[in-house]
């Protein structure tokens, strides 16, 4: 079977960060200031991309059109306080972050494909517990993880000084 999704390249940079600005627009046009300070920005993923956890999702049709991105973590700083509620485990996990599809695939489901890609992942990489947190304005980004079973935990204070709502799945 052909693989879903691939690790990104540098060749991959340019497609990588049109996929960045669609969504940099759809959250601007939402009224939510996420994303809207020059974060995450074409260093950011060059960074993933050189530590190996960049995961690009290619159009079913052409695998040469990179239609989604995110990056894959092993833990988050900032996840280890949270001001309001708690995690659902304390076993090693996952973070998925920075999650954008191109304007032009949206609502074609390549947003759970991304999911798909982190849980595939995590499985592949021995991880049970898998976290993600999101802006509170970014309605479309909470409907989708909780679509996707992850269970909404609290809030953490992202650096620096961002208020985050958080969620964990845990997987078999």
């Amino acid at each position: 079977m052909e693989s879903f999704y691939r690790k990104a390249n540098l060749r991959d940079i340019d497609e990588i960060m049109i996929c960045v600005e669609n969504a940099r627009e759809f959250l601007k046009f939402q009224g939510n200031g996420q994303w809207q300070d020059g974060y995450p920005n074409k260093d950011d993923f060059i960074n993933d991309i050189n530590n190996g956890r960049l995961f690009v999702a290619p159009d079913h049709e052409d695998k040469n059109i990179i239609v989604g991105v995110c990056a894959l973590t092993y833990r988050e700083e900032d996840y280890h306080h949270l001001y309001e509620g708690e995690w659902l485990s304390d076993q090693p996990y996952m973070v998925m972050h920075r999650v954008a599809v191109k304007k032009e695939y949206r609502g074609k489901g390549y947003g759970k494909l991304l999911f798909e890609v982190f849980i595939a992942q995590a499985t592949i990489e021995g991880y049970k517990s898998l976290r993600i947190d999101t802006h509170e304005g970014n309605d479309v980004m909470r409907h989708l993880i909780t679509s996707m079973g992850f269970e909404y935990c609290g809030k953490a204070i992202l650096t620096p000084n961002k208020d985050r709502m958080v969620f964990e799945k845990i997987i078999d």
